[in-house]
């Protein structure tokens, strides 16, 4: 199926849940086909890729997303390129995102990464580290923390990402209201599903959208 067909079905699949096309190793022409269908959420992992699909697209009203962990010393690039940075690990790089957006008088949207799974090798707050975490955003105004994001543990058997995800929108739903979240972003093309039946309102698609798996 094209890259059309494959967004339209997803599109409908998901319903009101937000689509982040995540365009990685999307081909240039897959790229086109999806800009050409009329979408423009699109996230990408690193700011360097970002910043040159930017360029090559910039006759496009895209909404780029940062997915990936963020540097430090990347922050000023990704304030001048991303609507929304959904990486936000530690009161580090929330302040240098909040300095950068303020040399250019920007209130940058983030959400805040949590490493619901504990796994060393992922960036992301420890759950008990989360409060704190928001608090410290919030009494920045350069910053407007929308929402939490995640990625669970990569299991074979998808149905095990299922508590992760649970206690993902249990953390959620406790801070919600305190500090005015709107968006829950889980789950990607293996385990979107799993991620929307627990409460996710974003998902971050790229491997089935391109190539339909």
């Amino acid at each position: 199926m094209s890259v059309s067909g494959n967004l339209q079905k997803i599109l409908a699949e998901l319903g009101s849940v937000q689509l982040v096309a995540v365009t990685k190793y999307a081909a240039p022409e897959q790229m086109q086909e999806l800009l050409d269908a009329g979408y423009f959420t699109l996230g990408e992992n690193k700011v360097q890729s970002a910043r040159q699909k930017a360029e090559q697209y910039r006759q496009y009203p895209v909404q780029w997303h940062l997915l990936g962990h963020l540097q430090t010393n990347k922050a000023r690039q990704a304030v001048q390129i991303f609507e929304l940075i959904q990486s936000i690990d530690s009161e580090k790089i929330a302040a240098a995102v909040a300095r950068a957006a303020a040399q250019i008088n920007k209130r940058q949207k983030i959400l805040v990464q949590v490493n619901i799974g504990r796994e060393p090798q992922k960036s992301g707050a420890a759950p008990e580290q989360l409060g704190a975490l928001l608090e410290y955003c919030a009494r920045r105004p350069e910053l407007q923390t929308l929402g939490l994001m995640a990625l669970a543990p990569d299991l074979l058997d998808r149905e095990q990402t299922r508590p992760y995800f649970r206690e993902m929108k249990e953390l959620f739903d406790c801070y919600s209201v305190q500090y005015g979240l709107e968006i829950l972003s889980l789950g990607m093309s293996g385990d979107y599903s799993v991620a929307v039946q627990e409460g996710a309102n974003m998902v971050r698609i790229g491997s089935k959208l391109f190539t339909g798996e």
